[in-house]
């Protein structure tokens, strides 16, 4: 009896421990306090107005970020389930919310992308290694509401630069010359143009992402950020 008693408090004591693990594991803004991420901020939110950017309850963008503004990387929280906030500047008022997990070190790029219940905060991890000498490197996002929910993108030459593209989705990065880059965007599949846009000359050795946004047919758009 003895034996079973003590078997009985060791399995307790296993449940509890296994039950505490899983609550940490589920905590809301667990920060990890040794360390911290590189974080983009970016308004792809067409008809918002000017925005702040809290993480993990703390203030990281005060106001004035515009639709079609970038920051340049800043310090933040790394950790897990971090609430993420877009709000309106100068308001407590949340134009969008989301949370995710943000490794020490690491670089990545948070937007804020369509608008009122269609509101929403997406997180891309960002790869800043070298594209090959005399290249540039550049990555697709899809944030538009008004595009098809699959598109593809191509050049003026109606290549393929990012097939099947889900919206809220990147492409993989992809090596281009540097020089003006013409864009077509097309639903997945069709020869049909939706838009056509000039990008700004990419340089050799820059990192780019180009992301997609419009709430409406008539301002889907492009916007091209540089990361380093």
């Amino acid at each position: 009896m003895k034996t079973k008693s003590i078997f009985k408090t060791l399995l307790t004591g296993t449940a509890i421990l296994t039950f505490a693990t899983l609550i940490s594991s589920c905590k809301k803004n667990d920060v990890d306090e040794s360390g911290s991420a590189n974080l983009k901020v970016v308004n792809a939110a067409p008809n918002s107005s000017a925005q702040s950017f809290f993480l993990a309850n703390n203030t990281v963008v005060d106001g004035g970020l515009d639709f079609g503004d970038a920051t340049a990387y800043i310090a933040a929280n790394s950790g897990n389930n971090l609430e993420a906030q877009f709000r309106n500047a100068g308001t407590t008022t949340a134009y969008g919310t989301g949370k995710f997990d943000l490794d020490n070190g690491h670089y990545y790029t948070v937007y804020l992308a369509g608008d009122g219940q269609n509101s929403r905060v997406k997180l891309f991890e960002d790869d800043l290694s070298a594209p090959p000498s005399g290249q540039a490197k550049v990555k697709f996002i899809h944030l538009s509401d008004a595009a098809p929910a699959n598109i593809d993108i191509k050049n003026g030459a109606g290549e393929n630069l990012a097939v099947n593209l889900a919206r809220d989705n990147s492409s993989a990065y992809l090596n281009v010359a540097p020089g003006i880059l013409r864009l077509q965007v097309t639903a997945t599949g069709s020869p049909t143009s939706i838009a056509n846009f000039d990008l700004s000359a990419f340089t050799a050795g820059k990192i780019y992402t180009v992301y997609v946004t419009g709430s409406t047919t008539a301002n889907i758009n492009v916007t091209q950020i540089v990361h380093n």
